[in-house]
């Protein structure tokens, strides 16, 4: 159980733009860009890997690993890869010792020792620095700040990538259509971003300016993002992948003051991965997997992907 406010999710206006404010030059598209080529190289080095290998769970040898070498390049944490990966996909699921959350505020209280006591390149070292309105940030802030990065960057791409890989088996059709047309890929990420919803709710605290619905003050209510990324009213057959939407206003980012921050860093992820994809010119099946889907309505959503076994045909 952690106590300390995930940052800056967990706070609202005015203060809530001044955490956005001192991070977002981290997130920015041209920040991003810079670590193009090493996603690609990473990628297309795991992919080939994975493909030229025995039959494995291609999250735990393939999307996992992956994720958290594109995680150590834009921290410039190498050194912490093997670590990560060693939480699992979800360091928020409280299934073992291992992947119940204590691992990742036991990193955070090292990390933050170490950046406050060392003079490190890393943006762990640089947010240990970060002043907001004058003042350098508390030991909890910074935790409330990395958790976010570490957390919100792992889970959702997983979920992601793993979602593409599992689409594309069901689906070759789609895998050849992109192909063909690869001005479609980025008509392709924001369906998939739709579809997956690797987010599908969150938590907030009502406020006595909360809705016409007069909820009491202080209880928790769940925002659906999926509700929304599947709503008739504005999209067509919105449980069908549609590789070619054109309109697509999905909310798996959220909105307003609160989207997400690191859309950018999701995005360019997906477009390097999903070029590998199509680029690879391989087709591939599922040979084993455990999937848990969401109930109705959204029936043969995925919700998460526990293990999925490919194999190339």
């Amino acid at each position: 159980m952690r106590d300390y406010r995930q940052l800056p999710l967990e706070v609202d206006p005015p203060r809530h733009h001044l955490y956005r404010s001192a991070l977002g030059p981290y997130f920015v598209r041209p920040t991003v860009e810079k670590s193009i080529p090493e996603f690609r190289r990473h990628t297309e080095t795991l992919f080939k890997e994975y493909f030229s290998g025995a039959n494995m769970d291609a999250i735990s040898t393939l999307v996992l690993p992956l994720v958290m070498e594109n995680l150590g390049v834009l921290y410039r944490r190498p050194q912490d890869v093997q670590e990560w990966i060693s939480w699992g996909p979800d360091v928020w699921t409280a299934e073992s010792p291992v992947r119940d959350g204590k691992v990742l505020h036991a990193y955070l209280d090292r990390i933050y020792t170490e950046a406050v006591e060392g003079n490190h390149s890393d943006i762990w070292s640089e947010l240990a620095i970060l002043e907001i309105e004058g003042r350098v940030i508390s030991a909890d802030e910074f935790r409330g700040i990395a958790g976010v990065m570490l957390a919100g960057g792992r889970d959702t791409v997983v979920k992601l990538f793993t979602g593409m890989l599992w689409h594309f088996a069901l689906h070759p059709e789609d895998l050849q259509l992109l192909r063909s047309n690869s001005g479609l890929i980025p008509n392709a990420i924001q369906e998939f971003l739709r579809f997956l919803t690797p987010l599908p709710q969150m938590a907030r605290t009502t406020t006595p300016e909360t809705g016409a619905r007069e909820l009491p003050v202080d209880r928790y209510v769940g925002i659906s993002f999926i509700s929304g990324n599947f709503d008739e009213s504005v999209f067509v057959d919105p449980l069908t992948i549609n590789i070619g939407r054109e309109k697509n206003p999905h909310l798996s980012f959220g909105f307003g003051p609160h989207t997400c921050l690191g859309n950018h860093i999701a995005e360019m992820e997906a477009k390097v991965f999903l070029e590998t994809l199509v680029n690879s010119n391989l087709q591939w099946q599922i040979t084993d997997s455990k999937i848990r889907f969401h109930q109705s309505p959204y029936v043969g959503v995925p919700d998460g992907f526990e293990s999925l076994t490919l194999a190339t045909i």
